[in-house]
């Protein structure tokens, strides 16, 4: 990865099938949706197929580079990610909970909801490759907004990245636009200090949240 943005556009992306049940309320897995709703959801699935643009940048800057982001004040280097899908999806959410079709809407949402993540990871996974060929491991990726992490330095990430490339900005309340989006930084660590690495979850108080890894 260069020091400059490197951008990664149009790839493929794996929605999980249990993330995304469990998301629509299902608990342990599809056993417990009825037939219908299962229906529908691998409806839903093959339209989001023509509604899912992912796209990303990610950058890694140097501590001095990163004014304003107090929350990585004390990593020499930290690596810088903005993702999205674009606005297609949630605009088709919107009509059709326009015209009455809640359920596929609802359903529909939550598949942009995983694809998100879904996106994030592949951009995670291009910084944890540059990290490796520099005999560095990579941190889980955490956002702005969780743990004790503020929301308001979002405005800094977005600051320091072409977010505009992608098609993304931030709104008054430092929420993204499009809203199926996702920004996220790591940072670094040599090799024999990778066991000590927790996960972002661990940091987190949502315990029911569907996306939890721990």
């Amino acid at each position: 990865m260069k020091a400059e943005p490197t951008f990664l556009r149009d790839f493929q992306i794996h929605i999980s099938r249990e993330i995304l049940v469990r998301l629509l309320g299902a608990g342990t897995g599809a056993a417990q949706l009825r037939e219908d709703t299962l229906r529908m959801i691998q409806k839903e699935e093959e339209l989001s197929k023509k509604l899912l643009h992912p796209q990303g940048v990610c950058q890694i800057l140097e501590n001095r580079q990163l004014e304003g982001l107090d929350y990585l004040r004390d990593h020499k280097l930290s690596g810088l990610a903005l993702c999205t899908i674009g606005p297609e999806l949630e605009n088709k959410v919107k009509e059709l909970m326009a015209t009455g079709q809640e359920p596929e809407g609802y359903v529909l949402d939550a598949i942009g909801s995983v694809a998100a993540e879904a996106t994030a990871d592949v951009v995670n996974a291009k910084i944890c490759h540059w990290a490796a060929t520099h005999d560095l491991v990579a941190t889980p990726r955490f956002s702005p907004g969780y743990g004790d992490w503020s929301l308001e330095e979002q405005r800094v990430i977005f600051s320091l990245l072409p977010a505009e490339k992608i098609g993304m900005r931030l709104n008054p309340s430092c929420m993204m636009i499009p809203r199926k989006s996702v920004s996220f930084a790591v940072t670094f660590r040599k090799e024999d200090e990778a066991q000590k690495i927790k996960s972002p979850c661990e940091r987190c108080g949502l315990e029911n949240c569907p996306f939890r890894k721990t």
